[in-house]
C-alpha cells in the first residue's frame, strides 16, 4: 500500500463526508438488496421479550413468559446479552434504511424494558449506580483480578454491544431514553476504570478474550459528543491498549499470534480518539495497522486471521483453512477503512473495501430470511460454509444484523476538490439518493453504471473507476440511446476527465438527466500477492469459486476455454451473468456458492 502523508489538526473533521443513512435507499434487483430484505423479515420477526429475557432475569424482573435465548445468549453463557446490543443497532439502522416504523417500535420497546432493568439494578444491594448488563457485576470483577478465558468471557465486549445498540436507537430512531441510560451507564464506566492502575489496564485490554472489549473506545466518544461530560471522554482513553498502540505508532508488524476481532475495534476507537482531539499518535497507529493488515495480512476475499487469529506476514496462502476469516474481522476493517478514507480519499482504501464487501461480507449472509451469517469463510479446498443462526447467537451473527445497512453510506460520498464540493459514485451498488442532491444510480452485470438526476444537480459529479476496471478503456456518454448489453454504442462524450482515479463532469445534470458509464467486466486470473504458486480467477468486482468438492488444489482453467454457462438450478438468481463452465466444472460468483463446496485458490 502506498504511503499517505499524515494528516494536520487541521483536517480532524475529515476532507470527506458521507450522507445520512436515510437518505439513501437501495435499489431492488440486486443481492444487496434481496440480502438486506432478508435482514427485514429476519429483524421484525424476533421476540422482544426474548431479547429482554437475560437482563429481566438478572435485574429480578418478570420475563413475562418468553423463551431463554439459545447459543451465545443461553443462560449458562457468560456473553449473554450481546446480541440484544446488536438487535437494537440492526432495528435502528433498519429504521433508517427503510423508514419502516415497525422497526422503531420493536426498538422502542427494548429500550423501555433495559430502562427498567436499569432502574432495578440501582435498587439491589451491591450494585454500584448506572450498571446495565445481562448479569451481575461479578465478571468485571474478576477481570480485574486476572481471570482468564473461558471461566471469564469479555464483559466489556458485551457493554459495548449494549451501549452502541443505545447510542444508534438514539442517533438513527431519534429514541430520547436511550441516551437517559446511557449517561450513568457512562459515569459507571468512569468510576470502574479510573480508580484503576495504568499497568491493572494494560494486563486487562492484553488479556486474550477475557479482556476484549469491542468498540469501547469509539463508543465512549460518541457519548461524550452527546453528553459533553469529560468523563466520557476520559473513559474513552482509559481503554488504550499500548501493547498493540506502540507497536503501531512505531511503524512495526507485531501482529502475529493476536486476536485479529479484539484488536481491530481497538484500532477503529484509536481514529476515534483523532477525530475528536487532533492527537497525532492516534491517526499515525490507525494508517500504520490499515497499511500492514491490507499489504500482509490478508486473503483475495479480503478477509484476515485463521482461527480468529492473525497469522505471520505474507502467509495466508499456507493457511486455507475451514476457519479462515472471521466475518466480524471484515465487519470492523470495512468500518476502519471508512474512517480512514475521509482523511486520505485513497483510492487502494476504497478498492479494499469494495472488494471485502463483495466478496466477503455479501458472501457471509444466508440466502433465506433465517438471519445467518457466517461466523469463518471457509477456503479450504473442496469446503462448505455454514450460517450461524439464532440458535448460535455467535458474534458474527450479532454483526450480521448490522452489516446488511452500514455499508449503504460508502456508496456515496461528498468531497472537497478545491473550493468546490463533489458528489463522488464510490461503489456501484445500484440506490437512490435523496438528500441535498437527488439522483438514482444502477448497475447492470454487463458493467454499465447510469447515474440520474432526479432534480437540478447543485454539485458535479464524480464516478469513481473502479481498479478492476481500470486497466481497460471505459466509455463514458451523456445521454446515452438504449443499447444491448453486446454492443454498445454512444453518441459522444460528456466534458470530463479523469482526476485521481474518478471521471468528473464538467458540468452539473440537470434534472432527468443521465451520464453512463460502461465498466468492463473481464475474466482475470490473478497471482496471489504474497505467494505466486498460488492464483484466484475474477470477473468483473467478483472472486469466481469453482464448485467442486475436492479436498485438493486444483489447476486454474485456461480462461479463453471458460464459456457462458447457465445452471439448471442456479443457488442464487441475484445476478444472469458470472457463470461460466469450462469442461465439467462450473465457476460462479464467490457468494453466489452458497453451501456448496467450491475452491476460490488455484495452483499457479
Amino acid at each position: 500500500m502506498s504511503k499517505t502523508a499524515r494528516t494536520s489538526h487541521y483536517f480532524k473533521t475529515g476532507s470527506l463526508r458521507y450522507p445520512g443513512l436515510p437518505a439513501i435507499r437501495l435499489l431492488p434487483g440486486t443481492p444487496f438488496y434481496d440480502r438486506q430484505r432478508d435482514m427485514n423479515i429476519f429483524l421484525l420477526s424476533q421476540d422482544a421479550d426474548s431479547m429482554l429475557y437475560n437482563f429481566r432475569k438478572a435485574a429480578g424482573l418478570p420475563t413475562h413468559g418468553a423463551k431463554p435465548m439459545q447459543g451465545w445468549d443461553a443462560d449458562e453463557c457468560k456473553l449473554k446479552g450481546h446480541t440484544t446490543g446488536h438487535y437494537m443497532s440492526g432495528l435502528a439502522l433498519a429504521y433508517a434504511a427503510t423508514g419502516d416504523v415497525k422497526f422503531k417500535n420493536k426498538l422502542d420497546y427494548i429500550v423501555a424494558g433495559l430502562a427498567e432493568c436499569q432502574s432495578a439494578f440501582a435498587s439491589m444491594e451491591g450494585i454500584k449506580p448506572g450498571f446495565l448488563s445481562a448479569y451481575s457485576e461479578e465478571q468485571f470483577d474478576l477481570l480485574e483480578q486476572g481471570t482468564p478465558y473461558p471461566e471469564i468471557w469479555a464483559p466489556y465486549y458485551t457493554l459495548d454491544k449494549i451501549m452502541s445498540g443505545l447510542l444508534d436507537a438514539y442517533d438513527l430512531a431519534d429514541n430520547k431514553q436511550a441516551l437517559e441510560i446511557l449517561s450513568p451507564l457512562g459515569d459507571w464506566v468512569y468510576a470502574r476504570l479510573s480508580r484503576l492502575t495504568d499497568e491493572a489496564r494494560c494486563k486487562m485490554w492484553d488479556t486474550y478474550i477475557a479482556g476484549e472489549y469491542g468498540c469501547m473506545i469509539v463508543t465512549m466518544v460518541r457519548l461524550y459528543r452527546l453528553t459533553g461530560k469529560t468523563e466520557h471522554l476520559e473513559a474513552a482513553k482509559l481503554f488504550d491498549n499500548p501493547v498493540l498502540f506502540d507497536q503501531m505508532e512505531a511503524g512495526r508488524d507485531g501482529l502475529d499470534g493476536m486476536h485479529a476481532n479484539q484488536h481491530i475495534p481497538q484500532i477503529m476507537g484509536a481514529l476515534e480518539l483523532y477525530r475528536e482531539t487532533g492527537e497525532e499518535r492516534y491517526y499515525a497507529i490507525a494508517q500504520h495497522f490499515e497499511e500492514i493488515v491490507i499489504a500482509h495480512h490478508c486473503y483475495a476475499i479480503g478477509g484476515t486471521g485463521e482461527q480468529e487469529r492473525f497469522r505471520a506476514a505474507d502467509s495466508e496462502c499456507s493457511l486455507l483453512t475451514e476457519s479462515t476469516a472471521e466475518s466480524c474481522a471484515s465487519y470492523n476493517m470495512l468500518r476502519l477503512t471508512s474512517g480512514l478514507y475521509r482523511y486520505t480519499a485513497d483510492p487502494v482504501l476504497m478498492a479494499y473495501f469494495e472488494n471485502t464487501l463483495f466478496n466477503h461480507i455479501l458472501a457471509s449472509f444466508s440466502h433465506s430470511p433465517d438471519g445467518g451469517t457466517t461466523y469463518f469463510m471457509p477456503l479450504e479446498p473442496g469446503s462448505c460454509r455454514h450460517y450461524d443462526t439464532e440458535d448460535e447467537n455467535s458474534c458474527c451473527h450479532g454483526t450480521g444484523m448490522e452489516t446488511r445497512y452500514r455499508y449503504m453510506q460508502q456508496i456515496f460520498s461528498y468531497r472537497m476538490l478545491n473550493t468546490d464540493e463533489l458528489l463522488q459514485i464510490e461503489l456501484p451498488i445500484p440506490a437512490a439518493l435523496d438528500d441535498d442532491e437527488k439522483l438514482h444510480m444502477e448497475f447492470t452485470d454487463d458493467g454499465i453504471l447510469t447515474v440520474t438526476a432526479d432534480a437540478e444537480m447543485k454539485r458535479q459529479i464524480a464516478i469513481r473507476i473502479p481498479a478492476w476496471a481500470a486497466d481497460e478503456q471505459s466509455t463514458s456518454a451523456r445521454n446515452a440511446e438504449k443499447h444491448s448489453a453486446d454492443s454498445i454504442i454512444y453518441e459522444g462524450r460528456p466534458d470530463a476527465e479523469i482526476k485521481d482515479g474518478y471521471l468528473v463532469l464538467g458540468d452539473r445534470l440537470a434534472k432527468g438527466e443521465s451520464v453512463s458509464l460502461r465498466l468492463p467486466f473481464k475474466l482475470r486470473l490473478n497471482t496471489a500477492p504474497s505467494d505466486s504458486r498460488y492464483s484466484y480467477l475474477s470477473w468483473g468486482p467478483y472472486l469466481l469459486a469453482a464448485l467442486s468438492d475436492r479436498k485438493e488444489l486444483i489447476s486454474p482453467p485456461d480462461i479463453k476455454a471458460m464459456k457462458p454457462a447457465e445452471l439448471m438450478s442456479a443457488p442464487d438468481s441475484d445476478i444472469s451473468r458470472g457463470v461460466f463452465r469450462c469442461g465439467d466444472t462450473v465457476y460462479l460468483p464467490f457468494y453466489m456458492a452458497d453451501t456448496q463446496a467450491c475452491h476460490l485458490y488455484y495452483h499457479k
